[in-house]
């Protein structure tokens, strides 16, 4: 009886969960996915997403390839490469279409 509570505590617990566990490439599927453009990489904070044109895949960029400086990431609700001192972690979300 107790594993089955135990258990049944550990699903509703998954079920709860609300963040993206993908790595967070986009679609491009949407128009809000290409005017929005840069999307966060949910697994590597010093890359991102780039949604150039409807309905063709989103493509990894570095902070490093985009800005040309070293030791970067990116910070969503800045949408720019940051340094790491002003980087922060938030909850990855999913976006509106995937590949």
């Amino acid at each position: 009886m107790k594993i089955f509570l135990l258990c049944a505590l550990v699903a509703f617990a998954v079920a709860q969960d609300e963040n993206d566990h993908t790595n967070g490439q986009p679609g491009c599927q949407t128009q809000e996915e290409v005017t929005r453009r840069y999307w966060r990489n949910n697994w590597d904070p010093t890359r991102f997403w780039v949604c150039d044109t409807l309905n063709q895949p989103a493509h990894a960029v570095t902070c490093e390839e985009h800005t040309g400086e070293v030791s970067l990431a990116w910070l969503d609700s800045a949408q720019a490469c940051v340094s790491w001192s002003q980087w922060e972690w938030t909850p990855p979300r999913a976006p509106p279409s995937r590949p």
